[in-house]
């Protein structure tokens, strides 16, 4: 049986909240039909205390437990506070949302706090079975929270198409995992690493066919090409809080574990599979970013423009070593730039859907928009440039900093590849921005209040001034680039020696 005493607990303590909590707010709905203020804050008090327990934790180390199940290191510490911010945010945006679409239930915030017990399962994994099990708890949790609108036949057949293409890439996982164990006897990462180099099996075909298999699963959670089908239909039909959540939450754990797993047992193979990752690099950034060239809908045009985004985050990936941490630390930090900017574009999105018949997600909504409300359309101008990669926000330096990382390994064509995607989004990026600004708004358009509700005001504030911060400070008192470059090389500095 695994060894547990109170450092264990200790260490599970964001688990054991995440859980409880989940099942508290569970038990909330089904005796308790509305929602009240009560809930809201007991949700919000929640997440907060779970960032400070975080950040509590942040120097205690970390080490294998459970067997060598998990490990709640920094690098796990990192995602979840990463994690943790995104399921904020998506808090304090849903209360309006809520009320216009009639979705307020208890249960909206249990699938949200089980989600990201998933989440910290997923980024704390050390074994393969702890990957499954973290990538099913989040995956089943953001299931319901898609088809959460009921009554919506788009929000029914965007968590139909999620479940039913989740369900068949997680058995190619599943699958990689059985070859894997039958070649290394052991699903623990550190022993896979081992025993691979130890009977020289990462040149052979099962094991290549094995990692193969378990990267299926891996880029369909990151919604990379060719398994990125899904993306759009799901991004559009689900409430946009939660699209959000996805695009923010979902992506940066999906990507933690990946960056885990791959760094810390398949990095002896990374010749054999270094062209597999290139070519999905360049196919999910040029993929993403001309399909998103004619998209009208503001939410699949952004959805076209995360799949980009995902081929991005791919060249770091590609760039990986084990000689030096740059690579993962740029991918890392892209996740953070991202993270901001997309959740303050949902934010602004959520705040502007109605019920009506094009429910304000067309392109042409937004004409005008910065002529009405100035603050609205300088914070959406931010979040274009910064996914544009235009200085001095902070997606130029995520995009320098991975390119740069390829380039250092030798992979100049593939970063050349993306700076030329990046200038091809400039499009559809500044297409919104001119309809902001330089278009009349329709007759009869009014703002809807819901951009006055307080906490999309604060999910906009903090992510504009989080995409300019982590753009022009390179540290201080608060976090900037080499704060937040210092906190992801710490998360990384014990990886290998695990």
């Amino acid at each position: 049986m695994p060894v547990f005493d109170a450092e264990v607990a200790r260490q599970l303590l964001p688990l054991f909240v995440l859980a409880g909590a989940g099942s508290l707010f569970l038990l909330w709905g089904a005796f308790v039909r509305g929602v009240g203020g009560l809930l809201r804050t007991l949700v919000v008090l929640v997440h907060v205390g779970l960032l400070v327990l975080l950040f509590t934790r942040w120097n205690a180390g970390g080490w294998p437990i459970l067997n060598g199940m998990l490990v709640v290191d920094k690098f796990a510490l990192f995602f979840t506070a990463l994690c943790t911010i995104c399921s904020l945010a998506t808090v304090l945006v849903t209360p309006g949302y809520a009320r216009r679409f009639d979705i307020e239930r208890a249960e909206y915030y249990a699938m949200l706090f089980f989600a990201l017990a998933g989440m910290f399962v997923l980024v704390s994994a050390y074994d393969l079975i702890s990957v499954f099990l973290g990538i099913e708890l989040m995956s089943l949790s953001v299931y319901v929270m898609v088809g959460f609108r009921r009554r919506d036949l788009l929000s029914n057949e965007a968590a139909m198409k999620y479940f039913l293409l989740g369900a068949f890439a997680v058995a190619f996982f599943l699958y990689g995992m059985a070859i894997i164990y039958g070649l290394t006897g052991t699903l623990n990462f550190k022993g896979i690493m081992v025993t691979a180099v130890r009977d020289e099996l990462v040149r052979t075909a099962p094991f290549l066919f094995a990692v193969g298999l378990i990267m299926v699963g891996f880029v369909f959670k990151v919604a990379a090409v060719p398994f990125h089908m899904w993306v759009p239909d799901v991004y559009q039909g689900a409430p946009s809080p939660v699209t959000g959540f996805m695009a923010s939450a979902v992506k940066a754990a999906s990507f933690a574990a990946f960056l885990r797993l791959f760094y810390m047992s398949f990095m002896a193979g990374r010749s054999q599979w270094l062209d597999i990752v290139v070519v999905l690099a360049i196919l999910t950034m040029t993929t993403g970013n001309i399909i998103a060239l004619v998209q009208r809908n503001i939410k699949r045009m952004l959805a076209f423009s995360s799949i980009a985004h995902a081929g991005y985050i791919l060249v770091g990936m590609a760039a990986l070593g084990v000689d030096n941490t740059h690579a993962a630390s740029a991918v890392m930090f892209y996740l953070v730039t991202y993270a901001f900017m997309t959740l303050g574009a949902f934010a602004l999105i959520s705040a502007l859907e109605n019920r009506g018949d094009t429910r304000g997600l067309e392109i042409e909504d937004y004409a005008g928009l910065a002529l009405r409300r100035p603050f609205l359309g300088f914070a959406m101008a931010t979040f274009m440039f910064a996914m544009a990669g235009i200085p001095p926000t902070a997606g130029f330096f995520a995009k320098y900093y991975v390119f740069n990382a390829a380039i250092e390994r030798g992979l100049v064509t593939l970063a050349v590849i993306g700076v030329l995607n990046s200038a091809l989004s400039l499009y559809y990026y500044l297409r919104v921005i001119v309809y902001m600004y330089m278009r009349s708004p329709r007759t009869g358009d009014v703002v809807p209040t819901a951009f006055d509700d307080l906490g999309v005001r604060i999910v906009l504030a903090v992510s504009v001034a989080a995409t300019i911060w982590l753009g022009i400070a390179p540290g201080g008192v608060l976090p900037g680039i080499g704060n937040l470059l210092t906190w992801t090389s710490e998360s990384l500095a014990r990886l290998a020696g695990l």
